[in-house]
């Protein structure tokens, strides 16, 4: 009886430990999944839309038509002076009012000045933006566009840049395939230092 006893004591204590290895296991396993699912979401992490501004001075309908208006202003100084105040309001019109400075501006230096202001953002908008000043008849001022993206770190600043590897002047090309091994290699960098962060975290505390 006591050898029985001894036996069963014995088999119980193997189970538990099989078992104990099988729940070892399979939280090892899930957290395995967890990481590549947070690894897979670092990699596809799209732009931000603009983010918004806290207190914001609302100007009146009048102010913001006025300075509308002033975007076409014959005097650069005023033009830029006039988009970038409604750039810093988030002004709704701001970006067809850009995207048509863009298109139709003949100085050289606005176009230069408004190409560094909505780089700033690294946002879908000013990404957008900045992939319309690639179609400038201005060489110069693509190669500016071409640049500035270079700085967003994203794969769909890549999908941009594509329009400057196809570009007709061979300098916009050499320029645009720096910019993408620029990106190429900051997203590398972003995610070798995410998935340190996530490896340093652990999944399952104890409390």
């Amino acid at each position: 009886m006591k050898w029985f006893l001894m036996l069963l004591v014995f088999i119980a204590g193997i189970y538990y430990l099989v078992n104990q290895r099988g729940m070892e296991a399979r939280r090892k396993a899930a957290a395995d999944k967890t990481k590549q699912e947070q690894i897979k979401a670092i990699e596809e992490m799209p732009l931000p839309v603009r983010p918004e501004k806290e207190h914001v001075i609302q100007f009146s309908m009048q102010t913001l038509q006025t300075l509308r208006t002033l975007a076409s202003d014959s005097n650069e100084k005023v033009r830029f002076a006039a988009i970038e105040l409604l750039w810093e309001l988030q002004d709704e019109q701001a970006p067809s009012v850009i995207k048509r400075m863009l298109q139709e501006e003949t100085d050289t230096g606005v176009k230069k000045r408004l190409i560094a202001m909505i780089a700033k953002d690294k946002s879908k908008l000013s990404l957008a933006l900045l992939s319309e000043a690639m179609n400038d008849y201005d060489k110069n001022t693509r190669l500016l566009a071409v640049e500035a993206i270079g700085g967003f770190s994203n794969k769909e600043a890549i999908l941009v840049l594509n329009k400057g590897m196809k570009d007709y002047d061979e300098e916009v090309r050499l320029k645009s395939i720096e910019a993408v091994n620029r990106v190429r290699g900051d997203i590398e960098a972003n995610k070798e230092q995410q998935i340190k962060e996530l490896v340093k975290r652990p999944l399952f505390t104890v409390n």
